[in-house]
């Protein structure tokens, strides 16, 4: 992971105050989740004298998305913004460096507002932006993406009741996309985040390296013949019950 920039104590009511017009928040729903009056907030996220604990602060910042100067891995971030994407720029501009890993997901769909899907570094991201009267941001450039990935299929169809799905959908899209146009460092670029994911969110049956390292070659040999994403599940299911069949006779 890249190194991130520290969050120095004056930028942390500005990003916080960003993050709670981003996410919809209210000061009351806020003081009730982090313990901090709400009139104390207010005066503190406008920048002036106000002593809070620095535990509430990291309570609060930990409501807000953030752990440790970092955008937590754990949660997918839902954020609304417009125009030219202020709140959007001065919460990734304070958390990240230009080294970090910067996915964009988008469509095609004609619409006011649209919904764009991000990955930062372990973070993911969904943002809905409504285009303001005369102004409407590239978020590609606002937020310098290394990949941009641009589906005919409407983001807002991607499932959002939790993290993993809305990651698994939006890989799997991707995997088609370049299956389809035969990108192969798109398809490597997916491998690893797929190697990524494995330790923290799956479970597994060997602790082999060699035989991870075998399976995911087939699978990048699979995709560059054209073999099916769904296909190659099915496969694995159906070999997965055939074993779990013989095991039961034996």
């Amino acid at each position: 992971m890249a190194d991130m920039p520290k969050l120095t104590n004056d930028q942390v009511p500005i990003v916080a105050a960003a993050l709670i017009r981003l996410r919809g928040d209210t000061l009351s729903a806020i003081a009730a989740a982090t313990d901090i009056r709400a009139a104390n907030l207010s005066v503190w996220l406008r920048g002036k004298a106000q002593v809070i604990s620095a535990k509430r602060v990291a309570g609060l910042l930990y409501h807000l998305g953030i752990e440790g100067g970092q955008l937590r891995s754990d949660i997918l971030h839902q954020w609304q913004d417009s125009g030219l994407l202020s709140d959007t720029r001065t919460v990734l501009d304070a958390l990240l460096t230009n080294e970090g890993t910067k996915w964009l997901f988008q469509d095609l769909q004609p619409a006011l507002t649209k919904t764009r899907f991000m990955q930062v570094n372990d973070a993911w991201l969904r943002l809905e932006i409504t285009a303001s009267a005369t102004v409407a941001a590239d978020l590609g450039q606002a937020i310098h993406a290394h990949r941009v990935l641009t589906f005919r299929t409407p983001l807002s169809d991607v499932p959002t009741d939790s993290l993993s799905s809305a990651r698994d959908a939006l890989l799997a899209m991707a995997e088609q996309m370049a299956v389809d146009v035969g990108d192969q460092e798109l398809l490597e670029g997916l491998m690893a985040r797929l190697a990524d994911l494995s330790a923290g969110d799956l479970v597994f049956n060997t602790v082999s390296a060699s035989e991870w390292a075998r399976l995911e070659g087939a699978l990048s040999r699979a995709l560059r013949l054209g073999v099916s994403p769904s296909a190659i599940a099915k496969l694995i299911d159906d070999g997965a019950k055939g074993a779990h069949l013989s095991d039961a006779t034996h």
